[in-house]
């Protein structure tokens, strides 16, 4: 893709102000200035004076390209760095890709030299043993919870093939990932929460009193706290 083509801008004109030094101008970014020069860029801009240093005023055109264009336009036209259109964006609250960051990546993809550089990065992506690596990285870690709410918007209400149901079904057997999710009950530990009591049988299976008493619901010897909180205080009214 040409240089040219990739740092023009796309959403211009872009005009300076008018000014005169020693004007006072707003800076978005910096608040209040003084102007105290031009900038030799292909676009000429103020600059103010802030305490000891000396930036551009970030106002007025300036503003709208930061929101729209490319950063790369944005370095060639005004002269500045990366670093500078980085920090006004920031500053601004502009998101890190803008319209025109998007229209100069799809544009160096569909060039000759974009292609080609898909065509090795589709190949390295489906090599087996980089494949490896990243699974490897990634086993045991947990997900980002802005992963994991992604995830759940994109399944959620998903029907899956059969096919898919049972690779997924085998996948948890080997992870050993069998609901419901921790450690199944065994007959034995069922023996003791038949012929003892709730506390005893906490202690002598290891779990949670709350688990015994779900467990015994499972099994039928005690039916499960249908009570509700409207219920109970009503009742503790009348016995009082």
């Amino acid at each position: 893709m040409p240089r040219r083509s990739a740092t023009r801008l796309r959403f211009g004109p872009y005009t300076p102000l008018r000014y005169q030094r020693g004007d006072a101008l707003y800076c978005e970014v910096r608040g209040e200035t003084t102007v105290v020069g031009l900038t030799a860029g292909r676009i000429p801009w103020p600059i103010g004076k802030f305490g000891r240093r000396r930036a551009i005023i970030v106002c007025g055109d300036l503003v709208r390209a930061l929101k729209r264009e490319a950063a790369c336009a944005v370095i060639r036209s005004w002269g500045v760095g990366k670093t500078a259109v980085n920090k006004w964006r920031r500053a601004l609250g502009v998101p890190k890709l803008t319209e025109g960051d998007r229209l100069v990546r799809a544009e160096a993809g569909r060039s000759p030299s974009g292609k080609k550089a898909l065509r090795a990065m589709w190949a390295k992506a489906n090599d087996p043993e980089r494949c490896r690596k990243i699974a490897e990285a990634h086993r045991g870690r947990p997900k980002p919870p802005d992963v994991v709410a992604a995830l759940r918007r994109a399944n959620l209400g998903k029907r899956y093939s059969a096919v898919t149901r049972k690779n997924m079904s085998e996948m948890m057997k080997r992870l050993g990932r069998r609901p419901p999710v921790g450690e199944l009950w065994k007959p034995s530990q069922d023996r003791l929460v038949r012929t003892l009591p709730p506390a005893e049988a906490a202690r002598r299976t290891g779990r949670t009193l709350r688990a015994v008493y779900h467990r015994r619901c499972e099994l039928g010897i005690a039916k499960p706290n249908v009570r509700t909180r409207k219920a109970g205080k009503t009742r503790r009214r009348r016995a009082s």
